[in-house]
């Protein structure tokens, strides 16, 4: 494959990415204060994830990829280039089923900060299986 970039769209491309996102069924909508990163093949958007500021801290939702360029690791090469984008922590409330993804993808859990509890109690409240988790670096 062909060397991946990451682009972050300009807020005028968010309502192409809340089609996206509808089209295959994936919770959420970029909001104009979101950041939205994806990976193109061939001008197709292939992969995206949404980073969206909360309460003082960084929360990352909207992580997908198209279902037939999977096992590519493109999600994960989204995930590595926040880290290096943003140098503040990344939270994130990923599905139970996800967490091994998350870990390998340098995320840890952790209790939601005082800021993003009452968000993730409510997603709790609504029968997510989630769990708060943190982007770290190993040194």
């Amino acid at each position: 494959m062909s060397q991946l970039n990451c682009e972050l769209l300009d807020p005028i491309m968010h309502p192409l990415i809340n089609k996206f996102y509808q089209q295959h069924k994936v919770r959420g909508r970029a909001k104009s204060h979101d950041d939205v990163w994806v990976i193109k093949i061939e001008k197709q958007i292939v992969a995206t994830a949404k980073v969206s500021p909360k309460q003082g801290h960084l929360l990352l939702t909207g992580v997908f990829t198209l279902p037939a360029y999977r096992s590519q690791r493109l999600a994960s090469h989204l995930i590595a280039h926040l880290h290096s984008f943003y140098s503040q922590p990344i939270f994130t409330f990923a599905y139970s089923h996800l967490v091994t993804w998350y870990n390998r993808n340098k995320f840890k859990s952790v209790e939601p900060p005082t800021a993003l509890a009452m968000l993730f109690q409510a997603y709790i409240r609504q029968g997510r299986d989630i769990q708060c988790m943190v982007s770290h670096q190993e040194s």
